[in-house]
């Protein structure tokens, strides 16, 4: 049987076929989503095998996952006092998570896998025709399992890489909402001022994530501010995270060695 078969719910999404009608039905949805808010949603992606399994590998590691618990820019810098008070190379926000890193996982795990097959980055390069992509190459940032527990929560910032597969395997009690707002900055203006209303509290229209176990969320962070709230309850919030990128084995560029982006 194909192991990929046993992970992804390729009934719903064929991506081992990318011919198949069901297949460009679902490219050319989830294109259009992620062109109109760097966002798409995949309900129930992985099988029901798929979800067991990665759930089941998550909590077996989760005992080695590495903490971080720290304040930093949106940009994984310390604050600098050079600049002025709300600016945000001046601000810190909380980011506290536990993550179990790429080079934890057995050769044998279903993530790996799923991450290392041709077929999932050939389903995701069609959603981004016009764009090169690749696997983020590196060993703490391409893939790995969060771990998110009472109090912890990832402050508003940006992403290193170009994009991130998110797939929940267990939601908090409470909290624990990914939140997000598009198209904050682009690549040739920060627009410091709108990022620093952000920090500062102003409602900039953000979207909530609302994704089951077994859900994956396709998210294009590099330019659009986002954020995972408090967690809440004795319940940790664990997903798996896939990082991909348009430059040929990128690395994260400076991100605190103790901290990785979700």
């Amino acid at each position: 049987m194909d192991k990929l078969n046993s992970i992804v719910n390729v009934d719903a999404y064929p991506i081992n076929d990318l011919s198949r009608p069901e297949s460009l039905e679902v490219i050319a949805r989830a294109k259009q989503q992620l062109k109109l808010t760097g966002a798409c949603h995949f309900g129930g992606f992985l099988s029901e095998a798929g979800l067991v399994n990665l759930l089941a590998e998550a909590q077996a590691l989760e005992s080695s996952a590495h903490a971080s618990d720290n304040w930093y820019t949106p940009y994984y810098g310390r604050p600098d006092s050079s600049y002025p008070v709300g600016h945000p190379f001046n601000s810190a926000v909380h980011f506290s998570v536990r993550y179990v890193s790429r080079t934890l996982l057995p050769e044998e795990s279903p993530l790996r896998y799923l991450f290392e097959d041709s077929r999932l980055l050939s389903f995701l390069h069609a959603l981004l025709p016009d764009e090169p992509l690749y696997r983020y190459s590196d060993a703490r940032g391409s893939l790995n399992y969060t771990v998110m527990a009472q109090g912890d929560e990832l402050g508003w910032h940006f992403d290193a890489c170009e994009l991130v597969a998110s797939i929940l395997l267990c939601p908090a009690e409470a909290g624990g909402t990914f939140q997000y707002i598009p198209a904050v900055r682009t690549a040739d203006d920060e627009r410091f001022s709108a990022v620093a209303s952000v920090l500062g509290g102003q409602d900039h229209h953000r979207t909530n994530v609302d994704f089951a176990p077994g859900d994956m969320v396709l998210f294009r962070g590099r330019h659009s501010l986002h954020r995972v709230t408090q967690i809440q309850g004795e319940t940790p919030r664990l997903i798996a995270l896939m990082s991909f990128d348009n430059v040929e084995k990128a690395v994260e560029r400076n991100v605190p060695d103790d901290l990785l982006p979700a």
